[in-house]
């Protein structure tokens, strides 16, 4: 459990700092609206704020006969892959961090350090705190429930994809142990991504519609989310087939592995953030199974290679 005061007063001085970033990138990656000058507005009152914290982090270190550690960026390469995440998949997706970096907040170690401290302007101060972060975490579920179409989109993005890359990238690695002419194995993912494509499309669309029925809402909700799950399986479903257009087969084949790996990582990574999990481990489960069911089915090629022999 963390609880040292100079700790405190770094993650509250890059709060401050992730807030104000967040706020600019919203009004100059988006198309003006009410919408987003609120919520930009609103990120900038919680980065005043977090520098109000700070500067009570900072009181209390230098009370302590200490002097404030210098301002150290939190995992800069970290965030900007953040930042990367969030200009594909839309505010939603930072709204949604946030809102679990503020509930992680309110588990540390304030109710020790409540305890601890002896002066009534330290007890009353660290009282603020826990109202302001609970007040922002408040501030950002409403920040979610304001962009809850375009969460939705995100998920979607992430549904389609995701098994249009796993997908495809299985069949062409079962295929390259049985055809000789790379343009056959392209062929091939193509028609299995296109039978892929309007499974889940059709899929995508009979949900949305039976949530639709049963919320006795409107059904453009089911409609858009199949047009989603489409765009992104396609996307998806492309990467591991380009590298046969132009490579020979094992070539080929490696790059198309190597290319679904990067992708998959990006979609694993918003996956664990809006769900909350870890993302070291998601990301190294995630390259677990797709490089598991690579082999998997390239093994079942090669197998089946032996019996038949090559084709085309």
């Amino acid at each position: 459990m963390v609880s040292s005061p100079e700790t405190f007063y770094q993650n509250e001085l890059n709060d401050a700092s992730l807030y104000q970033k967040i706020s600019k990138r919203v009004m100059t990656s988006f198309r003006k609206s009410a919408r987003n000058e609120s919520i930009a507005k609103k990120l900038i009152e919680l980065s005043e704020i977090e520098s109000s914290h700070a500067a009570f982090w900072a009181d209390l270190i230098r009370k302590r006969g200490k002097t404030p550690p210098p301002y150290k960026k939190r995992s800069p390469g970290y965030y900007s892959y953040i930042g990367f995440l969030q200009r594909i998949f839309g505010v939603s997706f930072l709204i949604r961090y946030m809102e679990r970096g503020e509930i992680d907040a309110i588990k540390e170690s304030f109710g020790r350090d409540l305890h601890e401290s002896r002066e009534q302007w330290e007890r009353e101060q660290l009282n603020k705190i826990l109202r302001d972060e609970r007040e922002h975490e408040d501030a950002f579920i409403q920040m979610s429930v304001e962009l809850k179409g375009n969460s939705e989109s995100v998920r979607d993005a992430i549904y389609g994809m995701s098994d249009g890359l796993i997908e495809v990238l299985a069949s062409v690695a079962g295929l390259t142990g049985v055809f000789i002419n790379n343009i056959f194995v392209a062929v091939g993912g193509v028609v299995f991504g296109a039978s892929g494509l309007v499974s889940m499309t059709i899929g995508a669309y009979l949900s949305e519609r039976a949530k639709s029925q049963i919320e006795a809402s409107e059904t453009h909700r089911a409609i858009s989310a199949a047009g989603n799950t489409a765009l992104y399986y396609f996307i998806g479903a492309t990467v591991p087939i380009i590298p046969f257009l132009f490579f020979q087969r094992y070539l080929a084949l490696a790059i198309s592995f190597a290319l679904v790996i990067v992708v998959d990582g990006i979609v694993t990574s918003v996956i664990s953030i809006q769900s909350n999990g870890k993302l070291k481990w998601d990301l190294l489960r995630s390259l677990g199974l797709v490089t598991l069911g690579f082999a998997a089915t390239f093994a079942i090629g090669l197998v089946a290679h032996h019996f038949i022999g090559y084709l085309g």
